[in-house]
């Protein structure tokens, strides 16, 4: 009797874990999505949705089952998934076959092989029901104590993709940072070349090299690598 218990306190403490990584959004959602399968004694599948910009996106997935089932709500327009983004509540459905919430997402889901749905909703930072952990199952369906264990897994898991989220539009913020840094660089260079061949001042160069920019329709950035990398495309 203990076996289960302890297992179930290994995937909790693997996914407690993911709080002190600094891995990539889609890396901490695919974590996310494979140790809910190993948690939750009842799914065979699991995935991440995660809303952002007025669209629902399959942010992660533990096999291509979960893409196709979560592109039938997303298409149909309901489902667990959708529903419990909608009200921030939990949507089981036990057996798919009996259920009649859902009646255009259910034929092509009973297709796949999916038999019953667990969807568990992932408060995100101060935004409110953000994204939803999706749960299927093939063979068996969804009881009260899977929703008992997925309850457990909410909060780590919210938690696990905030993290994730903020780490990721830090590092995107960081990447803007350095691209800025590099072209400020090489349109400081192309501006000291230009400065030497026509012996002007440093406004009159970046004055040069901006009209050159629009009249040949080149981005200011590109056009400076240019003359840094070949310095006659001036007397073109």
């Amino acid at each position: 009797m203990n076996e289960p218990r302890e297992a179930l306190e290994d995937e909790l403490s693997d996914l407690a874990g993911l709080l002190q990584t600094d891995e990539s959004l889609d890396a901490m959602l695919g974590h996310v999505a494979d140790i809910a399968v190993r948690a939750i004694p009842a799914c065979d599948a699991a995935g991440v949705t995660l809303f952002e910009h007025d669209r629902v996106t399959t942010a992660a997935a533990s096999g291509p089952l979960v893409q196709r089932v979560d592109d039938h709500q997303y298409t149909t327009d309901e489902g667990p998934c959708l529903e419990s983004l909608r009200t921030g509540e939990i949507r089981r459905s036990p057996s798919l076959v009996d259920d009649t919430r859902w009646p255009k997402f259910r034929g092509p889901t009973l297709e796949e092989g999916v038999v019953s749905c667990l969807s568990l909703p992932l408060m995100i930072g101060n935004h409110g029901t953000g994204g939803v952990l999706n749960l299927y199952s093939q063979n068996r369906p969804f009881e009260e104590a899977d929703e008992v264990i997925g309850r457990r897994f909410m909060p780590p898991a919210s938690v696990a993709v905030a993290n994730a989220r903020a780490y990721a539009k830090a590092q995107a913020i960081i990447e803007q940072l350095q691209e800025a840094l590099q072209s400020r660089d090489v349109i400081g260079q192309a501006k000291g070349i230009i400065q030497a061949r026509e012996r002007c001042s440093p406004d009159e160069a970046f004055d040069r090299l901006r009209d050159l920019s629009q009249h040949r329709n080149i981005k200011l950035r590109d056009l400076a690598k240019a003359v840094v990398d070949t310095p006659d495309i001036l007397d073109g």
